[in-house]
């Protein structure tokens, strides 16, 4: 039998949230997508005490499987002693592409040869080039980005990429229209249903279908248990009734902000531009002043209009101003913005919206918190599975700081991904970055749960194993 050119290989994030990573190779060319980690705060040995080794990272992080052990995507220098094809070994045209700008998708990026390029959207190569600037460069190599645009195809050999706009919680998302002489493939990247543009997926639905698609590639993030989804799937676009849309987070925030006397902080993740477009707008309604910290402010000086937002200048801030240490992005900040200090937000805390992120709590020591709240909108610590979203409820607890869960997932509803699919009805279906993949079970498609270090060849609606084709049985 012809199995087909065009081979496909899953490195990462078959059963992880995060972590996703998968290779497509036709004659010559090859691409790969995304390149991030996998965060597990309880069982990662880097967990912020042990030390990095800069001149090992490399071969540190795939001894440690934090990433993939790829042919000829390494340099050789940093692959020594390694059973690995360094990239100058290797005769393969290689690209890589990064749906969006979270570091489970694209913290490896440094990683990779400078001289692989990594394609990214041009709002996510303009956000990257802002978190260079506050210090959120990924560790390593600066990575050798390259703007490509929503809608408009690029090839490598003989494949075919389309970036396709998608809404997810960080400007720039996309998924991937993919074609080789063999197959049509679409990796949706993160996205949701219940943000502020619902109408970019049902955009990228209709690209989709028009182009013809044998094989999608989706995210599961929200998918649970058997205990806890005792009932199939019901493909349903409608929104849940416990589910806060992107939208309802501004009036959720008056509501709290109106209720309290005192100091209002919040803790964001400032990838979200829109999120910062609503702190803004409940501002202006609540009357308060909004207060960023520097590498917000200066995220937010990128991407929104207006000055409608002040700098929160801290005692370190201040001492390093006074002994002219600063950073220049800082000073040139610093001197655009009307900055508040602890001083003048103690004299009038209820006319004050503040930002405090985690690494910044010991701040509140210097703040009048009296009748205060704390609005957690989906800055880290994310959630219990990370050490220290426990430690911030006690801190918060301690200083005795109401916090209220004020925010919104980035990723559909398990309803919604049924939604998608169902509209979609590839030939063969494949989820992953979900610790339940299993759970998501087309209607009208072959579910197919690949295996790692496997190499599948696919044409159409064949997918191929070792030369031999997979069992039906095993695609359902």
């Amino acid at each position: 039998m012809d199995n087909g050119n065009t081979e496909i290989r899953f490195w990462g994030g078959l059963r992880t949230i995060g972590g996703t990573n998968i290779s497509i190779e036709y004659e010559k060319a090859r691409i790969v997508f995304d390149f991030g980690f996998i965060f597990s705060s309880g069982s990662n040995i880097l967990d912020g005490d042990v030390r990095v080794r800069k001149s090992k990272q490399v071969a540190d992080y795939l001894a440690l499987g934090i990433l993939p052990a790829i042919d000829g995507i390494y340099r050789g220098e940093d692959i020594q002693g390694i059973n690995l094809l360094a990239k100058e070994q290797d005769e393969r045209e290689t690209v890589v592409l990064v749906s969006h700008m979270h570091l489970d998708h694209m913290g490896g990026a440094g990683m990779i040869d400078p001289d692989i390029p990594i394609y990214v959207t041009d709002d996510s190569l303009k956000l990257y080039e802002t978190l260079e600037v506050v210090g959120e460069a990924v560790p390593g190599y600066t990575p050798n980005f390259r703007a490509c645009t929503y809608g408009a195809t690029f090839y490598v050999g003989h494949i075919a990429i389309t970036p396709i706009a998608v809404d997810h919680d960080v400007i720039g998302a996309c998924g991937f229209y993919i074609e080789t002489p063999d197959v049509a493939l679409f990796y949706t990247g993160d996205f949701r249903l219940h943000g502020n543009h619902p109408n970019m997926i049902e955009a990228a639905v209709e690209y989709v279908r028009s182009r013809g698609l044998d094989v999608l590639i989706m995210e599961g993030t929200t998918l649970h248990s058997v205990e806890d989804m005792k009932q199939p799937l019901v493909a349903d676009p409608s929104l849940p009734k416990n589910m806060l849309r992107e939208a309802e987070i501004v009036n959720r925030m008056l509501e709290i902000c109106k209720q309290t006397d005192g100091l209002a902080f919040f803790n964001i993740y400032h990838r979200n531009i829109e999120r910062l477009e609503a702190l803004i707008q409940v501002a202006k309604v609540s009357n308060r002043k909004l207060i960023f910290e520097l590498e917000t402010a200066y995220i937010a000086s990128r991407f929104l209009k207006g000055t409608d937002f002040s700098v929160y200048q801290s005692a370190d801030v201040k001492q390093q101003r006074e002994n002219s240490t600063l950073p220049i992005w800082m000073e040139q900040l610093l001197a655009l913005y009307e900055t508040v200090d602890k001083d003048l937000v103690n004299l009038h805390p209820n006319q004050f919206l503040l930002q405090i992120s985690y690494e910044n709590a010991l701040e509140l020591l210097d703040l009048n918190c009296e009748n205060s709240v704390y609005l957690h909108a989906n800055g880290m610590p994310l959630g219990d599975y990370d050490p220290n979203y426990q430690r911030l409820i006690d801190f918060l607890h301690k200083q005795g700081i109401p916090r209220y869960d004020v925010g919104t997932s980035g990723h559909a509803a398990p309803q919604h991904l049924k939604y998608v699919l169902e509209r979609l009805k590839p030939s063969t279906f494949i989820p992953l970055h979900s610790f339940y993949p299993e759970r998501l079970v087309p209607d009208h498609s072959r579910l197919f749960l690949p295996e790692y270090g496997v190499t599948y060849g696919i044409k159409q609606n064949k997918i191929i194993k070792k030369g031999l084709q997979v069992d039906e049985k095993s695609l359902h």
